[in-house]
C-alpha cells in the first residue's frame, strides 16, 4: 500500500467578508488554486480577529516546498457586473533569496503563508473560527461514515474557466477520529487525484458557515507490478481514500505565522 502526495509535480490579499446565501459556497469562495511550473495543488485563506490585518494562505506543506523559484500563482477571480467572474492569475512572493516565506508546522505537513499586501482584486477569506479545534468537532458529532466535503483542484482540473474548485463529497473512513494529538490525520473515502492537497474537507456549522475539519495531504493506492514474458509494467489502483490533517494543526501554524515579523519586515 502507497500513500501518495496530491500536488502535481513537473495574495498578499485583502479580506473580503462573503455574503454567501450557504456555507459551501462561503467555502468555495475561499478556496483558490496554486502552482508554479512545478507544482499545482490547493490553497484557501484564513483571516485572523483584528487588529491583525494580513491573510494567511494555508496549504500543505509539501505544496510550498516542492516550488521551483521565490514565485508562484494563485488563480482569484474577479466579480464582473452581471454577476460572472473572470480569472486572475496572481504571482505571490513564497521565497526571499531562496529561504522560504512560509512557516512550516514542526511535525504535520501543513504550512502557512503570511501576506499582508492588498491583492489586485478582493479575495474572500474564512475566519479563524472557521478552523475546527477539538471541542467543535466534539460538538458536531463526527464520526466514521459521517458525510463531509471536500474542494480541490483534481488533476489540476478547475470546474470552468473563472478558475473555481470543484467540490466533492465524501465520508470519514477511519475510526477513532478523536482525540486529535492521538489521531492527528484520518482517512476520508472519496476519490483522490494529484492536485487534491491543500483543500479543505468541511461541513456544516451549527451557525450555518463552515466548518473545516482539516486538508487534504495524501492519496492511497495499491501498487501492482505486473511481469510477463516481455513486458513488466507497474499499476497503480486507486483507493478511493484521502489523507487528511486535522484543522487543529493549521489553527497552530496560523498562530505561529502571526508571531513572526511580517514577511516585507526589513
Amino acid at each position: 500500500m502507497k500513500q501518495a502526495w496530491l500536488c502535481v509535480v513537473f495574495g498578499i490579499i485583502g479580506c473580503v467578508v462573503t455574503s454567501a446565501a450557504d456555507f459551501a459556497t462561503e467555502a468555495l469562495n475561499a478556496t483558490y488554486k496554486f502552482f508554479d511550473p512545478a507544482s499545482t495543488a490547493t490553497c484557501f485563506f484564513i483571516r485572523r480577529e483584528p487588529p491583525d490585518g494580513a491573510l494567511y494562505l494555508v496549504t500543505a506543506a509539501h505544496v510550498l516546498e516542492r516550488t521551483k523559484g521565490d514565485r508562484a500563482i494563485v488563480v482569484l477571480r474577479e466579480r464582473r457586473p452581471d454577476g460572472s467572474y473572470e480569472r486572475r492569475d496572481h504571482q505571490i512572493t513564497v521565497r526571499r533569496e531562496g529561504k522560504p516565506l512560509w512557516v512550516r508546522h514542526a511535525t504535520e505537513d501543513t504550512a502557512v503563508l503570511r501576506l499582508s499586501e492588498l491583492p489586485p482584486v478582493p479575495v474572500t477569506t474564512l475566519p479563524m473560527s472557521a478552523l475546527a479545534d477539538e471541542a467543535g468537532l466534539a460538538a458536531a458529532g463526527l464520526h466514521i461514515c459521517s458525510s463531509v466535503f471536500v474542494l480541490t483542484y483534481p488533476a489540476r482540473f478547475e470546474a470552468n474557466d473563472a478558475g473555481f474548485a470543484v467540490a466533492r463529497q465524501g465520508i470519514i473512513a477511519s475510526h477513532p477520529f478523536l482525540p486529535v494529538q492521538r489521531y492527528r490525520t484520518y482517512l476520508v473515502n472519496f476519490t483522490t487525484f494529484d492536485g487534491d492537497s491543500g483543500g479543505p474537507v468541511f461541513v456544516a456549522g451549527a451557525d450555518g458557515h463552515p466548518l473545516v475539519l482539516g486538508i487534504v495531504l495524501a492519496q492511497f493506492r495499491h501498487d501492482e507490478q505486473v511481469k510477463t514474458e516481455y513486458e513488466e509494467r507497474m499499476i497503480h489502483h486507486p483507493l478511493a481514500l484521502g489523507t487528511v490533517l486535522h484543522a487543529q494543526f493549521v489553527r497552530d501554524t496560523i498562530e505561529q505565522a502571526a508571531r513572526q515579523p511580517a514577511p516585507d519586515a526589513k
